[in-house]
Parts: C-alpha cells; structure tokens; sequence
C-alpha cells in the first residue's frame, strides 16, 4: 500500500510540474558573438580585466604551499606505513 501511494505522490508532483512549465517558450536567445575589433578602434580594458588574475593571492605562494602540503602528506604517509 505504501508503495502505491508513494506511486501516486509522485505522479501527482509530475502532474504539478508540467502544469507549471508554459506552453510556448520566451524569445530565442541570440547567438553570441566576438566583440570586432581593429587598429582603428581598439579594444580598451581596465587594468583589472586586462592582467589573468587578482593581485590577493600571489600564484607563487599557492604553489609552494601546495608543494610543502603535498610533501608532509608523503612523509606522513611514508612514516604511517
């Protein structure tokens, strides 16, 4: 019985879901396209959008904390077994 009823539960909630999706859909959206650009008019950019990342956290410092992280979890490892 319970699994009938949970058959049912689940119909139901189907039934609530479609009847909430329209019927016809918005307007299409627009292919996107590159931004053109020549030496008569330049792309401009802020120095922020123009460097790959933000200048909080140095690559470099991530990197060598990952590393030294790596190595303990090796030597921990190595002790362990």
């Amino acid at each position: 019985m319970a699994k009938e009823q949970m058959e049912a539960v689940m119909q139901d909630d189907v039934k609530a879901r479609e009847a909430r999706i329209p019927e016809q859909g918005g307007d299409p959206i627009p292919p996107m396209r590159a931004d053109v650009h020549s030496s008569a008019d330049p792309a401009v950019e802020t120095p922020v959008e123009a460097r790959q990342g933000f200048l909080d956290r140095p690559v470099l410092v991530v990197l060598v904390a990952g590393l030294a992280l790596a190595v303990v979890g090796w030597i921990v490892a190595g002790v362990w077994a």
